[in-house]
């Protein structure tokens, strides 16, 4: 029987090679400014864990647009060049890999099966039908019809909202059932389980930190509950042809592909339509909400909206010029200026082998080389982008009027110059494809509450939850934001 003495020198040996790894660890001269932080092994895996916000802009502020962060094994290069390095990678196709990357995601968040986790080259098939239809204009037109059509059902005068006289509302919730319910209502059509999933969606997404993190199931139990409760009715709906047919015609295209795959099970595809459900309503709906907020906290600008929307009213249709509306520069740069405040998105590669990337010097913005190992991973925030004062003067503000052309060189800078100062839907082939559809989520939902209520704001805007969400999507709010909400009894007027 071994002694105490020996598992104690065995624990030494242990402690020392940890020690003397950590001492180690180090970068060459071509590589990144490297920061392998104050505990061996580990690194920096508490502080970018808890929240890596502070610590990472921190960072950027010490070290400039790229820098190495050693995390728990890990190397991890922050790259935030808006000039050279970020449209590399987006673009590099051969050194680095974004399926590698996101298999974590798809397993850990979605639980994909192992077939389809492995399946790459499937994904990429299904990825691209996605672009190509939400980038087809009539494709597009149909789902954002009757997208239009479930909305104005939600606030006309047969809703919930019909005789609001001073009503307090939680803008929020209000945003978050009304866009979540439209937008699966357009992808899904009548057959969808709406209802079913809505309540243990919500509860998924607030617990989508312990996934991320890994808890075990019962230190999650509420979240991994609610999760199955969500696969298991995408199951359901996925096994009943009939009920699929009703889809829009996105969803019948990829439930296709399914079924002339391998991957033709219920488990394979709600693990999938999971993933599709979570990357539009878990970025639309927060998105939507600020752009409405905002625009409501600013008593001047949302006056000017609302001269917008009349102006483009047709009371013999009883309907609006949508193409005008969604093409205005003011509702234009509200939207950008929601985005670029509110996109909490980390586009995320994986280094499949030693290369070099080109990073603008800050002082003279002339490229210098740096080389990227092989097995790191290097990841690219978009709010290190956004959030730049260089290019975004008072960053952290909301100015709805910011993306205006006669802001151009004042709020916003050197954007003729650098080249992705603006990528809230990331960049090269893997652009986020939900792109096409946000627009068209926010915008109806601002004309349609607008123009049927007035919205008056009885308390400030919340703050956005960042802390260890950031990098997860577009944030949410950290509390309700309360307004009056009174029915119009005449359209707006110009």
């Amino acid at each position: 029987m071994f002694s105490l003495e020996f598992f104690a020198s065995i624990l030494a040996i242990l402690a020392s090679g940890i020690i003397l790894q950590h001492l180690l660890l180090g970068a060459t001269s071509d590589e990144p400014p490297f920061i392998k932080g104050p505990i061996p092994f580990l690194g920096s895996a508490l502080s970018f864990a808890r929240d890596p916000q502070p610590l990472l802009h921190h960072l950027q502020k010490k070290y400039g647009w790229i820098f190495t962060v050693y995390v728990a094994g890990q190397r991890i290069t922050i790259l935030s060049d808006p000039i050279f390095g970020n449209r590399q990678v987006w673009n590099d196709s051969t050194s680095v890999s974004m399926p590698i990357f996101t298999k974590f995601i798809s397993e850990t968040l979605f639980k994909f099966t192992k077939s389809m986790t492995n399946d790459f080259e499937f994904q990429e098939k299904l990825t691209k039908k996605v672009i190509s239809i939400l980038n087809s204009k009539p494709l597009l037109a149909g789902i954002v019809q009757t997208y239009k059509m479930t909305y104005l059902s939600q606030v006309d005068a047969t809703s919930r909202y019909a005789n609001c006289d001073g009503d307090v509302i939680d803008l929020y919730e209000y945003s978050r059932r009304n866009v979540y319910y439209s937008s699966a209502r357009a992808l899904f059509g009548s057959g969808f389980p709406f209802d079913k999933i809505y309540l243990p969606y919500i509860r998924f997404e607030d617990d989508i930190t312990k996934f991320v993190k890994k808890y075990p199931k019962f230190l999650n139990r509420e979240g991994y509950n609610a999760r199955q409760n969500v696969l298991d009715e995408l199951g359901s709906f996925f096994i009943d042809p009939s009920r699929v047919a009703q889809s829009s015609v996105l969803v019948q295209s990829l439930y296709e592909m399914f079924t002339k795959s391998t991957h033709n099970s219920p488990a394979d595809m709600s693990g999938f339509f999971f993933a599709i459900i979570f990357a539009s309503k878990s970025n639309s709906v927060p998105a939507a909400f600020w752009m409405l907020a905002n625009i409501v906290a600013d008593a001047e600008l949302k006056a000017e909206v609302e001269s917008i929307i009349a102006r483009h009213y047709d009371p013999k249709s009883d309907d609006f010029d949508w193409t005008a509306l969604v093409e205005d520069p003011l509702i234009v740069s509200c939207f950008k200026e929601t985005v670029r405040l509110n996109a909490n998105v980390i586009s995320g590669r994986h280094v499949t082998q030693d290369f070099d990337v080109k990073v603008a010097n800050q002082s003279d913005h002339q490229a210098t080389e740096y080389r990227l190992r092989k097995g790191s991973a290097v990841m690219m925030s978009v709010n290190m982008l956004h959030w730049n004062s260089e290019v975004y003067p008072d960053p952290m503000k909301w100015i709805g009027k910011r993306f205006l052309d006669e802001n151009k060189g004042v709020l916003v800078r050197h954007a003729d110059k650098w080249r992705t100062t603006y990528a809230p839907w990331g960049g090269g082939g893997h652009m986020c494809p939900g792109r096409f559809l946000a627009i068209y989520e926010a915008v109806i939902q601002v004309v349609y509450t607008l123009a049927r209520f007035d919205v008056e704001p009885i308390e400030d805007i919340p703050a956005p939850v960042i802390g260890d969400r950031y990098g997860g999507g577009v944030f949410k709010a950290e509390r309700p934001y309360r307004v009056k909400f009174t029915r119009r009894k005449s359209p707006l007027e110009v």
